[in-house]
């Protein structure tokens, strides 16, 4: 890499970005919290259909001894 092209990318690096300011700031942590709440979303989902699918299997499970054995 050249000296010159060196310089002009840590000139470009010291540049003030758009989310530097106060503003920027709260935008970048309402993304992160939106990041967290559509990945929490998720996770719930399949949380709430795991929970199901074993207490249906729990259900059966215990009718099957309770009745059946």
């Amino acid at each position: 890499m050249s000296t010159l092209a060196f310089a002009a990318s840590a000139a470009l690096l010291q540049l003030p970005g758009p989310l530097d300011s106060t503003l920027g700031t709260v935008f970048l942590a309402l993304v992160g919290f939106l990041v967290v709440l559509l990945v929490g979303r998720v996770v719930l989902s399949i949380a709430w259909r795991l929970a199901l699918i074993a207490a249906f299997a729990v259900g059966v499970f215990l009718f099957v001894t309770t009745f059946l054995l």
